[in-house]
C-alpha cells in the first residue's frame, strides 16, 4: 500500500489504531516524522489513513460480537476450560462485572468514528477534500457506526445515541449520565440517518478509489460496511419488508449490468459449482454418489473454501460482502482462535443442539446428516473445534451471500411472498418457477411462454422480480440459483411451505443455523423473530434445548427467565 509518512504518522499517533489491520508498513516510520495531531487531516491521504484506522479499531471488536451473537445463542457452547464470564454468559445469568457485558468497547469506536466524522466536515469546509471524496468518506464510517448502534439496540435495548464528537475525556466517562434511547426508536433514528446519507451505492467506494489496495496479500475490497444491507437490516427490524427487500435486492443484483458474465451470473446468486472459476463453492463429492468419506473438505474448494480462500481470489469475491482478514504474518491474530482451539484456551464449542440440527438433515442422495457440519468444525479427540472461525488464520465475517438470500427471504416471505422465499431458500429460482421438465446440460429451445416461466411474476422495477431463463439461447442473470440448501446438496423442505408464512419462518431461522452458525447472526436472529411474532417462546426453548443437552442443571430456570422479553437484554452498565 503506498501509503505516505503523513498517513503512516498519523496512525502512529494513536488517534486512530490502524495496527489491528496488520499492516507492518504502516508503522516503519521514523520518530521525528510525526505529525501534530492538529495537523493530521490535511490531505485525502490522510483520510484514507483515518478511515483503515477506525476499520482497525473496530476490528478489535470481534471477540466480543461474536461471544454474545453466538455462546448467548443455541449453537455454541461452553467447554470444561471456560472461565467464569463465559459460563455465565452462556447461561444467561451474566452480571454487571462479566467482562462480556461491558458496552465501553463499542462506544469507544463510536466515539472515534465521531471525531472522525467532524473532521472531514471541517476538511470539506475548507476545500482539503473534494465534495465527491467526503460524500463516500463521511457515508462509509457513518455507515459503520449506525452498523455498531444496531447491535448495541440489539444486545442492550436502550442505549445513549452519540452522533456529536466528544470535547474531553470526561465526557466519555460521565456517558452514564446521557439519556438512553429505546431500540424501537433508535431503529428510526439510524433508518432516517442512514437514508439521508450523500453517498449509498451498492459498494462503499468505486474502482479506482484509493482506499481500494492490497495490504499484506489481503485486498481491501470488501473491508468495508455495506450501507444497502445495513438498511435492509434496520427495515427487517422494523417491519418495513418491502423496503427491506428493496435493500437486499439492490445487492442480490449489483452486478446483472456487468459485461463480464463472471460478474454477471455468479456474484451474490448462491450457484452451484456450474463454473468452477468462480462459483465452486458447493458442496462438493469427489464420487458421485455422495458417501460421506467422498466429501470434499478442502480450504481451496468446495463449501468449506468460503471461509478459507484468499481475499482476492474469485470464489471468495462472489460470496463476501464484507469481511475483515487477519494475516498470520502481523499482530493481531484473530481471537478466535486461541478460544476454539484445543491446543489454545479452548473456550467456546458447537453446541448438541447445532450438531443434532446438522444430523436430522438428509442429502439429496441420502446420506444422513448435513455437509455443512463437518465443514464449519473439526472433531477430535481433543476437542471439536470451530474451523470456520479459524482457517487459514481466520477472518472476520459479516455479511455474504448466503446471509443476504436468507434475510431477504425472510423480508419477502413477510410481504407475502412465501413462494419466493421458499425457492430461494431450497431448490432455485428456475427450479421452482418453471412449469416444464429441466434436463441435464444445454436445455433445448422451449416456447416463449413455456421459457418465460423461468422468470419470477412480477414486474421489472419490482425487489422480487428475478430472471432465471436459460435455454440454448437466453441466459437470465438468475439461471445458476440453485438455493441455500441446493448449493449444501441437501433435501428441500416440503413444497407446502411455499403457502405457509409462519412455517417458512420458522425454516428461514432454522436454516440460519445450519448455513451461519457461529458468524454472529444467531442471538439477533432468535430476538427478530420472537419479538416480531410476539412469542418468548421462540427463543426461550432454543437456549433451553442447548442447555439441556449440555447437562445444565438450571435448563428449566434460564427457560423461564427468558420468557420474559425484558431479560433478553445486557445490563447497561457504565463504569
Amino acid at each position: 500500500m503506498n501509503l505516505n509518512k503523513k498517513i503512516a504518522s498519523l496512525l502512529l499517533l494513536g488517534t486512530l489504531s490502524a495496527g489491528s489491520w496488520s499492516c507492518k508498513k504502516m508503522l516503519d516510520v521514523p520518530t521525528e516524522d510525526k505529525l501534530d495531531y492538529v495537523n493530521a487531516y490535511k490531505t485525502v491521504s490522510d483520510a484514507d489513513a483515518a478511515v483503515i484506522g477506525i476499520y482497525g479499531q473496530f476490528l478489535g471488536l470481534e471477540k466480543l460480537y461474536i461471544l454474545q451473537n453466538e455462546l448467548r445463542g443455541d449453537l455454541v457452547d461452553v467447554t470444561s476450560r471456560s472461565a467464569a464470564d463465559l459460563q455465565e454468559l452462556s447461561s444467561h445469568t451474566e452480571t454487571r462485572n462479566n467482562q462480556y457485558v461491558d458496552p465501553r468497547p463499542y462506544y469507544q469506536v463510536i466515539v472515534a468514528c465521531n471525531d472522525v466524522l467532524k473532521n472531514f466536515k471541517i476538511m470539506v469546509d475548507n476545500r482539503r477534500m473534494s465534495v465527491d471524496d467526503y460524500n463516500k468518506r463521511y457515508s462509509d464510517i457513518a455507515t459503520l457506526r449506525s452498523w455498531i448502534y444496531l447491535h448495541l439496540g440489539i444486545q442492550y435495548g436502550s442505549v445513549p445515541y452519540l452522533t456529536d464528537a466528544l470535547e474531553t475525556v470526561d465526557d466519555l466517562k460521565n456517558l452514564a449520565n446521557y439519556p438512553k434511547t429505546p431500540f424501537d426508536q433508535l431503529l428510526d433514528k439510524l433508518i432516517a440517518f442512514n437514508e439521508g446519507l450523500p453517498y449509498k451505492e451498492a459498494y462503499a467506494y468505486p474502482a479506482g478509489t484509493s482506499l481500494l489496495v492490497t495490504i499484506d496479500a489481503n485486498s481491501t475490497q470488501k473491508l468495508f460496511a455495506s450501507k444497502a444491507f445495513l438498511l435492509g437490516d434496520l427495515y427487517l427490524w422494523k417491519g418495513n419488508y418491502i423496503k427491506a427487500a428493496e435493500n437486499y435486492a439492490k445487492l442480490m443484483n449489483a452486478e446483472n449490468g456487468n459485461a463480464n458474465d463472471n460478474f454477471r451470473f455468479n456474484f451474490y446468486k448462491v450457484n452451484n459449482s456450474a463454473d468452477v472459476a468462480y462459483a465452486n463453492l458447493a458442496v462438493l463429492f469427489s464420487r458421485s454418489g455422495q458417501d460421506a468419506s467422498s466429501l470434499i473438505n478442502s480450504l481451496d474448494a468446495g463449501w468449506r473454501a468460503i471461509f478459507a480462500l484468499p481475499t482476492t481470489s474469485n470464489p471468495w469475491n462472489t460470496e463476501w460482502l464484507w469481511a475483515m482478514p487477519y494475516n498470520t504474518a502481523f499482530k493481531p491474530v484473530n481471537p478466535m482462535i486461541d478460544f476454539c482451539s484445543p491446543l489454545k484456551s479452548y473456550q467456546i464449542k458447537p453446541s448438541q443442539a447445532i450438531k443434532d440440527l446438522w444430523n436430522s438433515q438428509v442429502t439429496t442422495s441420502g446420506v444422513p446428516f448435513d455437509p455443512r457440519s463437518k465443514l464449519s468444525f473439526n472433531a477430535s479427540s481433543m476437542g471439536d473445534e470451530i474451523t470456520k472461525l479459524t482457517d487459514n488464520g481466520g477472518k472476520w465475517g459479516i455479511y455474504r451471500a448466503s446471509l443476504l438470500h436468507l434475510r431477504f427471504s425472510e423480508a419477502a416471505n413477510r410481504d407475502g411472498q412465501t413462494k419466493l422465499g421458499w425457492a430461494l431458500l431450497n431448490t432455485g429460482i428456475r427450479n421452482t418457477y418453471y412449469t416444464g421438465t429441466i434436463t441435464a446440460g444445454a436445455q433445448a429451445p422451449v416456447s416463449v411462454a413455456e421459457l418465460n416461466t423461468m422468470i419470477t411474476p412480477y414486474a421489472p422495477s419490482s425487489p422480487y422480480y428475478f430472471d432465471a431463463r436459460k435455454n440454448n439461447d437466453v441466459s437470465g442473470t438468475w439461471y445458476r440459483n440453485c438455493g441455500i440448501r441446493g448449493r449444501a446438496v441437501v433435501n428441500a423442505i416440503d413444497v407446502s411451505y411455499q403457502t405457509d408464512m409462519l412455517g417458512l419462518e420458522g425454516k428461514l431461522i432454522d436454516e440460519a443455523a445450519l448455513e451461519l452458525a457461529f458468524e454472529g447472526n444467531r442471538w439477533p436472529d432468535l430476538v427478530r423473530i420472537a419479538r416480531r411474532q410476539n412469542n418468548p417462546a421462540f427463543l426461550a426453548d432454543r437456549i433451553y434445548q442447548k442447555l439441556l443437552k449440555a447437562g445444565n442443571p438450571n435448563a428449566s430456570l434460564t427457560r423461564q427467565k427468558l420468557m420474559d422479553p425484558a431479560n433478553w437484554y445486557l445490563p447497561f452498565d457504565w463504569k
